[in-house]
This record gives structure tokens, C-alpha cells and sequence, in this order.
């Protein structure tokens, strides 16, 4: 019993173990797909917002010089002189020497006319001076692909400002200053785009550390706590199960044990008793009717306690796990005839029809007699209990050829049995229904019993039944389960 207990808390233990790594690992599957997202999340925050920092600083040169451009192109004489610096060429040049210290890095200014070949627009850029010029963003930005490579890229709007106008203004179609026919532009009109080109390498390299780190914190943390789980489980919950299993384990012991001490204790004055009885019913001497009621009712009745202290004893070694079918030659015939013995009395008595029929190709059976003995037995007392007088009970058995069993059918025409009581009456300490008025009330163990001893032999139980109208018991066994379980 202690190895089975031991057995039964590794089992609990390894299912344990591999529900926390089960969920470990969904867990850690979830955790990596949402720290994936959050990284990628992450990556597109930090390089727009460096983008964003770009786009300011070279709107702030651009800004510069339109303020400056006065100053620029006016000597201190006051007389204007055009020095060739203006927004365009600064912002230009500025962008070209930062590109030149930054390995992948790329500003540009684009617009729809340009006026130089280093001006046209790509299609993300062009995509962008689209939606400028409807309204529709001031930004344009995303991942893209760009010289064979994955990059961010970030758009701006370039609006015209005062000091453009020299260059961008009226009257259209004439010559600036630099040699370019002015567009006619107004106030705020959209000039063109900043276009900022971002590697992504060092971001992407940075999030797969930052990923590997956070995945390897959530493991161990989880390790650890599952650890600290599994501890707490073993030390507050097993083990305490433990032990009231044990103590459970220990009171049923102690149960059956008082039980099958109480029911040998029974048996021995009720089989004195039973035996007394024959005695005085063998005897010559002349007996008046009242003394013959008197000492067959104590008969009748040692013999039905006999039987619920018998089914008690066979219950009490079913749950101590000490009952062992004894396999031997057995002629279904003589099992019948010897319940037939102990029934057709009580029958007799109850004016209930009590007839058998035995298949005659039934063979020897390799089972055990006394077991088939009880199992027939109970099933046919309870028949005769909850059958009125002046109806039948049948007891009848074939054998099934194909599938080497024998069935056993115990038929009667009693009170029935309610189909959501077909479970429970299998059930300890439960009834059938409601015994005949002439008979007491039994242990509640005939059923159970039944079940439990053909589960023994191999086989199985089942009952049909209509309230009102009677019942059927079948028990199917194997007609060499010894065979059976060797296999």
C-alpha cells in the first residue's frame, strides 16, 4: 500500500513537473512574441525620433539662412552683392558633410521641379510630395527598401518662407539671381521635402541584444519561480495530502478490519443458531404449529442476517484488497442448483414463481465457484424481494460463442427500477427501489457486491428495466478468464 502511495506521488510529481514546463514554455513562446513587438515598436520609436531630431536641426539651418540672407548678400555699404550662399546650398552642404562622417546616413532636399538632377524625387519621396501637396501630412515616413537594403526613411515638408520668394517668387518665368527661371510662388507654398535616410543595423542589432537579455531574464525568472512553486506545492500541499491520504488509508483499514472482525464475530452465533434450528426441526417429537412459525421465522431470519454479514465480510475484503479469485473448474449447472437450494423457499414462501433455464452448450467454465455463487445469489434474492406475490423470477444462461462469455440473466416482475437510478443502485448502501412490504429492509450491498466480483472475473453488468413492470440483471464472464489475464 505504501508503494502504491509512492507510486501515485511520483505520478502526481511528474505531472506536475510537466504541466509548469508546458506552461513555462507557452508562456516564454508569448512572452517572446510580445517582446519581438515591443522591440520592433521600440526600434521605430527611436529612429523616428532621431529622424525627427534631423529634420529639426536641418530646418533650423534652413531657417538660418532665410534669416541670414540679407546680411549675407549686403555689403556694409549697403550695396547688394550676391555671394552664392543661400537655403538650399547651405542646407545642402551641411547635410553632405554630416553624411560623410556617418556610415549610411543620407539627406536630401527633393521637389517636384527641380532645378538640379540631385532634386528628383525617388517613389517614396515623390509618394510623399503627393500627400504634401494635397494637405494630407506634413511627414511621411516607414520602413523601405533602398539600394538593396531595409532603411527608415522620413519625408518633410519644405514650405516657401519670405527670403524664397527672391529666388521661388514673381513674377514667373524670370531669372533669379542664380540663373533660374522663379516658379511664381507664394507665401507657405510647399518648396519640396527633406528626405532623411536611417540604417536600421546597429537599431536591429540592439533590439536582438536587448531581446536575447529579456528572454533570458523571463526564463530564469520563471524557472525560479516554478522552483519556488513546485517547493511550496510539495511542502503545503502534497505533503499534507499526503498524510491525510495516509490517515484516510489507515481509518479505511482500520474500518474493513473492524468490519470483518464484527462479521466473523456475527457469523459464528448466527451458523449455531441456523444449525440449532435444524436440529429441532429433525426431531421426532411432536410440535404444535405456533412453536414450528416461531422457530422457522428464527431460521428464516438467521439465514437473510447470515447473508447481509457474508456480503459485509466479501465487501470488507474487496476494499482491503485481500479478495483473490480462486480459478477452478466450474459447471454453471451446480452453481445455479445450489442458489436454487437456498432460494425456492423463500419463493415458496412468498408465492413467487421461481424457474431456471441452462443452456446446455454452455462448457466447463475456468472461474471461480464461489464467487459466481454470490454474484447469482444476490442477484435472484434481490429479485424474490422486490417481487410481489404471485409473480415471477427467472434465472437463465447462454453462452456467446464468438466471444467466449456467458451470459446470466436474472428476470422478474417486480416494482422496476427508474433509468436515473441505474448507476446509483450499484452503489454502496443504496436500494433497488422499494422492497416488497413482506420483506425488511437489506444492507444495501448486494448490488455493489455484484458489480465488484464480476469486475473480478472479467466480465460486466447490466440491468433493463420499466417501473411497474420488473427488471433484467445480465452478467457476462469469460469462460476462461484465467486465460485471459495471463494474456
Amino acid at each position: 500500500m505504501r508503494d502504491d502511495r509512492g507510486a501515485l506521488a511520483t505520478r502526481l510529481a511528474v505531472r506536475l513537473v510537466v504541466l509548469v514546463t508546458i506552461v513555462i514554455a507557452i508562456a516564454a513562446v508569448l512572452y517572446l512574441i510580445w517582446s519581438q513587438a515591443a522591440q520592433e515598436a521600440a526600434v521605430d520609436s527611436k529612429v523616428l525620433a532621431e529622424a525627427r531630431t534631423l529634420n529639426t536641426e536641418m530646418q533650423a539651418v534652413w531657417d538660418y539662412i532665410d534669416d541670414s540672407q540679407a546680411a549675407i548678400n549686403y555689403n556694409s555699404d549697403g550695396s547688394y552683392d550676391f555671394k552664392g550662399i543661400y537655403c538650399s546650398v547651405a542646407g545642402k552642404g551641411i547635410a553632405k558633410r554630416f553624411t560623410r562622417q556617418t556610415d549610411g546616413y543620407l539627406i536630401r532636399y527633393v521637389r517636384e521641379n527641380p532645378r538640379s538632377g540631385t532634386d528628383v524625387p525617388d517613389a517614396f519621396e515623390a509618394e510623399a510630395l503627393e500627400r504634401f501637396a494635397a494637405g494630407v501630412d506634413t511627414e511621411h515616413y516607414g520602413m523601405a527598401d533602398f539600394e538593396g537594403r531595409t532603411v527608415f526613411r522620413y519625408t518633410s515638408a519644405l514650405t516657401i518662407k519670405r527670403n524664397c520668394l527672391a529666388c521661388h517668387g514673381e513674377p514667373a518665368g524670370e531669372p533669379d539671381e542664380t540663373g533660374f527661371l522663379r516658379e511664381g510662388m507664394q507665401m507657405n507654398d510647399l518648396a519640396g521635402a527633406v528626405s532623411i535616410v536611417i540604417p536600421i543595423d546597429a537599431y536591429e542589432k540592439e533590439a536582438r541584444s536587448s531581446l536575447a537579455g529579456s528572454v533570458g531574464f523571463f526564463l530564469v525568472l520563471a524557472v525560479a519561480i516554478a522552483i519556488i512553486v513546485c517547493i511550496a506545492l510539495k511542502r503545503w500541499v502534497a505533503k499534507p495530502l499526503e498524510q491525510a491520504n495516509a490517515q484516510l488509508q489507515n481509518e479505511s483499514e482500520e474500518k474493513s478490519n473492524f468490519l470483518a472482525i464484527m462479521s466473523h464475530e456475527l457469523r459464528t452465533p448466527l451458523a449455531s443458531i441456523i444449525a440449532y434450528t435444524d436440529i429441532w426441526e429433525k426431531t421426532v417429537h411432536s410440535k404444535t404449529s405456533n412453536e414450528e412459525k416461531i422457530v422457522r421465522e428464527i431460521k428464516e431470519n438467521s439465514v437473510a442476517l447470515l447473508s447481509m454479514v457474508n456480503n459485509t465480510i466479501d465487501v470488507a475484503r474487496l476494499e482491503a484488497g485481500s479478495f483473490e479469485v480462486q480459478y477452478d473448474d466450474v459447471d454453471l449447472v451446480d452453481v445455479i442448483n445450489a442458489v436454487f437450494s437456498v432460494a425456492e423457499p423463500l419463493a415458496i414462501k412468498q408465492s413467487i414463481a421461481l424457474t431456471k433455464a441452462i443452456d446446455p452448450k454452455i462448457p466447463i467454465m475456468r472461474s471461480d465457484w464461489e464467487a459466481l455463487r454470490k454474484i447469482v445469489l444476490n442477484l435472484t434474492s434481490n429479485a424474490l424481494k422486490f417481487t410481489e406475490r404471485g409473480g415471477s423470477v427467472s434465472v437463465s444462461a447462454h453462452y456467446e460463442v464468438d466471444e467466449e462469455i456467458v451470459a446470466i440473466v436474472v428476470r422478474d416482475t417486480g416494482t422496476g427500477i427508474a433509468s436515473e437510478d441505474f448507476e446509483r443502485i450499484f452503489n454502496r448502501f443504496t436500494q433497488a427501489g422499494p422492497a416488497s412490504p413482506s420483506e425488511s429492509d437489506g444492507s444495501g450491498l448486494g448490488l455493489f457486491l455484484v458489480k465488484s466480483l464480476v469486475a473480478k472475473l472479467g466480465g460486466a453488468v447490466t440491468v433493463e428495466s420499466t417501473v411497474g413492470e420488473g427488471s433484467a440483471f445480465t452478467v457476462f464472464v469469460p469462460v476462461d478468464q484465467s486465460d485471459r489475464r495471463k494474456s
